[in-house]
């Protein structure tokens, strides 16, 4: 977000009239973001000894290869603050996306941590005061009492197992998903997931196709666009098939042609792609494309909490009565018997 407001800023200034260089002075002591502004302070430094402001940010982690890319075609076509200004709406839109995805996940999220920890309490500290209530009563248990006992007897003395357990397959995944040769297995493990696997690809589809349009319309030549997008595209079947059009490209072929025979694409990209190429405006029908992905994305994740949050509900509930009927099943049966 301080990178989205930074090159507003950035490109307000520059259009006013007001030399890069003190732009960037100005904007290194405005940000409150303490290692964003010793990165500004450094490019500015760099951009007074005589180095291009692209260049001088290639020096910064801070600064993607993407941000880079934009701001020198700026450069070279002398429109530096509209590059700028498109360079802002891009990350905002990114940003937007990311906190829409984050907000709608964030109820299930604590619902889930909410089930289990209501779990833990009753397998751990619940049910064992009452197995030693009952073992002092003489009683003979239901089955499913005894079930429920036996079963938080278990946890209580080997929890570490699930936790274990569950914490090798964590970091399984992370391993095969950083390793080169497992993780395009597991990239197309998470497009074919249940539920969530939509979710990823719209995702996907929505912040690759964004970054191929900001980066046409700020004139980076189409095949370095197509090799930045593949990058940015975080999963290596869509950055093979964003391969697979830089190969086509390079060759003088069609793009919307080419996405038509990579599985990876919609055909609907395929179809905006060629209309874009055919009318001049590529970069306008990927946006549109864009859009599109981002509207039905919010609306899939919508969909998936109004879904999730009633059986997210059944199940605490289900889970408390379960273990309500086990232990007031055998106390009722003490209670008959005595009478």
């Amino acid at each position: 977000r301080d990178k989205v407001i930074f090159f507003r800023q950035l490109s307000a200034m520059i259009n006013a009239g007001v030399t890069l260089g003190n732009s960037l002075d100005i904007l290194s002591g405005q940000t409150k973001n303490l290692r964003l502004a010793e990165a500004i302070q450094q490019v500015k430094t760099r951009v007074d000894s005589g180095l291009s402001f692209s260049g001088a940010m290639k020096t910064r982690s801070e600064f993607t290869t993407l941000m880079v890319a934009m701001v020198a075609a700026g450069e070279e076509g002398g429109v530096l603050d509209k590059s700028i200004e498109r360079l802002a709406t891009f990350l905002d839109k990114q940003d937007e996306l990311r906190r829409k995805v984050i907000s709608a996940v964030t109820y299930p999220a604590v619902v889930i941590l909410f089930a289990f920890v209501i779990l833990y309490i009753l397998v751990t500290v619940v049910m064992p005061r009452f197995s030693q209530v009952f073992k002092g009563l003489n009683v003979e248990l239901p089955r499913l009492t005894v079930a429920v006992f036996d079963f938080s007897n278990w946890m209580a003395n080997y929890w570490y197992i699930p936790a274990l357990s569950f914490l090798v397959f964590v970091l399984v995944i992370v391993w095969m998903s950083r390793n080169k040769g497992t993780r395009p297995l597991i990239d197309r493990a998470k497009l074919r997931l249940p539920l969530v696997g939509d979710i990823i690809f719209k995702g996907i589809m929505a912040r690759s196709n964004r970054t191929l349009s900001s980066l046409v319309e700020a004139g980076v030549p189409i095949l370095r666009a197509l090799d930045m997008t593949a990058e940015v595209s975080d999963n290596s079947v869509v950055s093979d098939g964003y391969a697979l059009l830089h190969d086509s490209a390079r060759k003088g072929g069609s793009l919307g042609d080419t996405a038509k025979n990579i599985k990876v694409f919609p055909v609907m990209i395929a179809h905006m792609m060629k209309v874009g190429e055919e009318t001049g405006r590529l970069e306008e029908m990927l946006a549109k494309v864009a859009d599109w992905f981002e509207t039905e994305l919010e609306e899939k994740i919508k969909r998936l909490t109004s879904i999730l949050e009633p059986l997210l509900i059944i199940f605490v509930g289900g889970i408390v009565a379960l273990v309500a009927l086990a232990i007031f099943t055998p106390i009722v049966t003490a209670i008959q018997s005595m009478m």
